[in-house]
């Protein structure tokens, strides 16, 4: 049974399914007798073959927790988040989700007793998703109706698999849920629909059948039974919601209205219209829209893709690893064998033991003393270290709105070049000034007034794609240095063909650019968060670049690092990298400033960085990079699974830690 799943899901791929549509939909395929026709003829199947429609970006609201974190500054219309099951180091880890829940399953417990009753269901918005109710009446326990005693109450929650949450339980004296879509062209929202459904609070029933369409609401809030007396208010505060995340096109809204005003407790991003029967003109167009965006099957080059990445995975998942890090060190040993550095005979005792051959001269490995050591294999092998919500983190977008509460410590987002029902679009992000239009001469406009911009990938790393952009005066741009007149500037950025952020260019502080100016150089900041609670700064070194880095930093390119005491901030003894050995480098190559000194600011990092890691307490091992400015620190990425560099001069804690994950995955435990 299960190969043959896998089997359809892989044919599904063709079809322009992931592998999370095709998991909807078979869920959805084995409850036929739920299904229903709409006025457009068109099936869920093709439904879910359309989505996502915002691939990089729904994640946002793919879950519970997730989307607490991108509505963080509405958090007052969300129910109460209590705790998040997930599972560590091969255990059910009890996460709690605010300051003064105990950390226990006897918090649990306190936590049903006190409230009388929560909600508890799998944190994704799937339609697999059910919702339960866990109570305690005063003299029993008991969930979805049915009593408990308190031993088999601990019983449940403690089998209860990863992914859970636990949440306040929304009561409302109306039934019906509400549900308004928007759908977003980058000039504001604008509705969509606006429906009724009979879901019931409280009752073990799938998100799908449990959702069955009642009624159409009005513009006034009437309905076939009756009015909403605030709903043109609730749609404009929804409209506004929705105007802020502009990178996704389509959001719904789920919402149950109480004595207060009214909850939000799901917000999808498309697999809601496959309960809807009677879709309107405007939610036809939109359909209609990306019916005709998206092929019926996928293109032959895609079909070849699928193939490799499904093969890919089959063979990583066979020895351990996640798919693209099995891939990667494929291509790193490739890459090492080609390696004129070492001898054949090296890279044969390194491969076996799990190295890449220059790590025997920079870590002095030996046959007696290898073992001590994380192998190059096996912290690939290690990932993930972190759970599901790393994905909080994958791209600058994502980590923007959800870091929202701390956007003072990160770049300021201008625009984002966005590739769109066939075409490339400019949208506006968060901290665009107002004046500026939403098109390329308006980021023209805001790089002359800035003189300096940045442009990165979305989704990237160690300073590829990056791209500084310059305004000279009198008509005169640069891209990383290369001077081009307006035309030839319009025409590079219309000519990118991927996600790009636009932000600005963030400047040194100017003691540190006395070391080197050309670049923004960055402090690593490793961060091991154990409990959710107990962030410590485990180890800190600063990048420096030089004119062999180009525009970045990176010491594989010929960058300079300093050690960086993680107490006071002082950097270093500071080294670089010359044909894989690692050699002492007081002095900048280029400038020939000495390189040591104190990191400014640096108690206000290690204050903040700290606090961000118990803001977002369900990831547990962190790389920071992080510029010091004149004003303070800007954080420009957060790893989740960083590049380890100096491996043997990590502190005796880091050792532990890796070496405990290890042997938890060697006995065949789910580290996360």
């Amino acid at each position: 049974m299960r190969a043959l799943k896998l089997i359809k899901s892989a044919a599904l791929l063709f079809r322009g399914f992931t592998f999370a549509t095709a998991d909807e939909w078979f869920h959805l395929e084995r409850i036929k007798k739920y299904k229903r026709k709409n006025n457009l003829d068109i099936s869920d199947k093709e439904i879910f073959s359309l989505l996502p429609f915002d691939a990089k970006f729904d994640k946002l609201f793919g879950d519970q927790l997730s989307m607490s974190y991108a509505l963080d500054r509405h958090s007052e219309l969300l129910p109460e988040r209590y705790y998040s099951l997930l599972t560590r180091d091969g255990e059910q880890f009890i996460l709690p989700l605010h300051d003064g829940l105990e950390q226990s399953l006897d918090g649990v417990i306190r936590i049903i007793r006190e409230k009388g009753a929560v909600t508890v269901r799998k944190a994704s918005n799937s339609v697999k998703t059910r919702e339960h109710t866990y109570g305690f009446d005063g003299s029993a326990f008991f969930i979805d109706g049915e009593t408990l005693s308190e031993a088999e109450m601990r019983r449940k929650l403690a089998s209860l698999p990863s992914g859970y949450i636990i949440t306040e339980l929304i009561r409302s004296s109306f039934a019906p849920t509400l549900h308004l879509a928007f759908v977003n062209e980058g000039d504001g929202p604008e509705p969509l629909f606006s429906i009724l459904t009979d879901a019931q609070p409280g009752v073990s029933q799938n998100w799908y059948t449990s959702n069955r369409e009642l009624s159409a609401v009005d513009d006034a809030g009437n309905y076939s039974g009756g009015r909403i007396d605030d709903f043109p208010s609730i749609s404009e505060r929804l409209r506004g919601i929705a105007a802020e995340f502009n990178e996704l096109e389509y959001m719904s809204f789920a919402v149950r209205l109480t004595e207060n005003g009214f909850k939000i407790m799901r917000v999808d991003t498309g697999a809601d219209l496959t309960y809807l029967e009677h879709f309107n003109e405007k939610t036809a167009e939109f359909i209609a829209l990306k019916r005709r965006a998206k092929p019926r099957f996928v293109g032959f080059r895609r079909a070849i893709e699928i193939i490799d990445r499904y093969l890919w995975s089959f063979r990583a998942k066979r020895h351990g690893f996640m798919d693209y890090m099995y891939r990667g060190w494929k291509k790193a040993l490739r890459e090492d064998r080609r390696d004129k550095l070492t001898t054949r005979a090296e890279k044969r005792w390194a491969h076996k033991r799990g190295f890449l051959s220059y790590h025997i001269k920079q870590y002095g490995l030996t046959e007696e003393n290898y073992k001590d050591f994380l192998s190059d294999r096996d912290y690939k092998w290690l990932r993930p270290l972190n759970n599901e919500y790393r994905k909080l983190l994958w791209d600058k977008v994502t980590l923007r709105y959800c870091l929202d509460k701390y956007s003072r410590y990160l770049p300021e987002y201008y625009y984002h070049l966005v590739p769109r029902n066939g075409a490339m679009q400019l949208l506006k992000m968060p901290d665009c000034p107002e004046g500026y239009a939403r098109s390329f001469d308006g980021l023209l406009a805001l790089l002359r007034k800035r003189k300096l911009l940045a442009m990165k990938p979305t989704v990237g790393s160690h300073g590829i794609g990056f791209y500084k952009l310059g305004y000279e005066g009198e008509g005169r741009y640069s891209v990383n240095g290369e001077e081009k007149d307006e035309q030839e500037m319009l025409s590079f950025l219309s000519g990118l063909d991927d996600y790009y952020n636009v932000s600005e260019y963030i400047v040194m502080h100017s003691e540190l650019r006395k070391i080197y100016s050309s670049v923004a150089c960055t402090v690593r900041i490793m961060v091991i968060n154990r409990r959710g609670f107990d962030p410590v700064i485990e180890n800190a070194y600063f990048r420096i670049g030089t004119k062999s880095t180009g525009f970045t930093d990176n010491i594989g390119s010929g960058g300079v690092f300093a050690y960086v005491d993680e107490k006071t901030g002082r950097f270093h003894d500071a080294e670089i990298i010359k044909e894989h050995i690692i050699t002492p480098c007081p002095t900048h190559p280029d400038t020939g400033v000495r390189i040591e000194g104190m990191l400014p600011h640096w108690s206000d990092v290690t204050r903040i960085i700290p606090e961000i890691c118990r803001y977002i307490r369900p990831l547990e091992y962190l790389g920071f990079d992080v510029v010091i400015t004149d004003s303070g620190f800007k954080v420009l990425e957060i790893n989740t699974h960083q590049d380890l560099h100096r491996y043997p001069t990590y502190n005796s804690n880091v050792h532990a830690y890796f070496m405990h994950k290890l042997e938890l995955k060697r006995q065949g435990k789910k580290l996360c």
